[in-house]
């Protein structure tokens, strides 16, 4: 129970600096390129427990492990007049800087599901994957693990050709060639049962697609398109009230805490499905960051783009002031989303740990 926890405690810490160290990495590396005075990057909060200086950059590891920021010079009281600071750059690097944290984590996510994929790699096209107990299949001993060589002689060159052969004669024995993973091959005559709930004759297996590794690189590079679109459907259901509860109820916006559970339970299930959470959080990161909302990088570049309309800046001082408002009503909706992560937890809704 004990290494369970810590388990889960360590996977929930790396998540948190596994998504904001990237992000803000994103800021430092357009930053440093466009010749930004960056004052500090700093990894983790509070206390300094490592630094060093190069480059006219502090980096500094800090003692609690779940955040990050770069300091960059020109953004602060009496400094924004900088040249070499932020507001001293073109209107378009200022933008990319903003933009850099959102692209680190949408690069996070496809790096880390072409991973997954790549572990998915199966050029067998007659892998089972599972076999239903009670089947026919089962019962003449095909196992998970083994591999269809060929149905009524035919060679299985593709998964759907077991089911193309069960369709061509419903209900009728078929001859089956089957090998272990042992290498051992051996013959059944399976008969199809009829099954309800399908309403067609099957013999009660499930084969695994084919995965080639063109096929896993392809789904990682795609996989924040894909990400985007359920993210942006599921804001879209919560918006216009789709969602039973809204933005509150048991299925709505979820904080630090939920996120920090769920990531526990995806941790407790597996490398893979911990790996896939990490990815999808890394995509709500990103996307979260480009609402055009103070305080948060969409809210930053929809500043830069008006300026650039207007033809000069904004009043800085009030600018800042704009920008604390909004991070203090960030956090206040967090605080209260916080109360609700709790809530789902003691009641359940969330499921409890073991």
């Amino acid at each position: 129970m004990i290494l369970q926890w810590l388990v889960g405690a360590v996977s929930i810490v790396f998540m948190f600096l596994l998504l904001v160290t990237p992000h803000e990495f994103g800021h430092f590396i357009f930053s440093k390129l466009f010749k930004v005075r960056v004052i500090e990057f700093a990894v983790g909060l509070g206390q300094t427990i490592w630094s060093t200086t190069r480059g006219g950059t502090l980096y500094a590891l800090r003692a609690i492990p779940v955040g990050g920021y770069n300091r960059l010079g020109g953004m602060e009281p009496g400094d924004y007049k900088d040249p070499q600071g932020f507001h001293g750059k073109p209107a378009y690097q200022r933008i990319l800087i903003l933009l850099g944290g959102p692209l680190a984590n949408f690069l996070l996510a496809a790096l880390i599901m072409t991973g997954v994929y790549l572990t998915q790699i199966n050029t067998d096209p007659g892998k089972v994957v599972a076999v239903f107990k009670d089947s026919p299949a089962y019962a003449q001993g095909v196992r998970p693990g083994d591999s269809i060589r060929s149905v009524d002689g035919r060679t299985v060159g593709r998964p759907e050709d077991i089911r193309s052969a069960e369709s061509a004669k419903p209900g009728q024995p078929l001859t089956f060639v089957v090998r272990h993973p042992n290498g051992q091959q051996f013959s059944a005559i399976i008969q199809p049962a009829f099954d309800s709930q399908y309403k067609r004759y099957l013999i009660g297996i499930q084969s695994e697609a084919v995965v080639t590794p063109v096929d896993a690189v392809r789904n990682g590079v795609e996989f924040p398109v894909v990400a985007t679109y359920l993210i942006g459907s599921g804001m879209y259901q919560l918006a216009t009230g789709q969602i039973p509860g809204g933005v509150f109820g048991p299925q709505g916006a979820t904080g630090p805490i939920g996120i920090g559970y769920i990531t526990y339970q995806a941790a407790a299930a597996g490398l893979v499905n911990y790996a896939g959470i990490v990815a999808l959080l890394s995509m709500a990161l990103g996307l979260a960051n480009l609402l055009p909302l103070p305080a948060l990088d969409g809210g930053r570049i929809l500043v830069v783009l008006a300026e650039k309309l207007r033809g000069k800046p904004f009043d800085r001082e009030r600018e800042m002031a704009v920008q604390r408002a909004g991070l203090v009503a960030l956090l206040g909706l967090m605080a209260v989303i916080a109360f609700f992560d709790v809530q789902r937890l003691v009641t359940g809704q969330f499921g409890v740990p073991h």
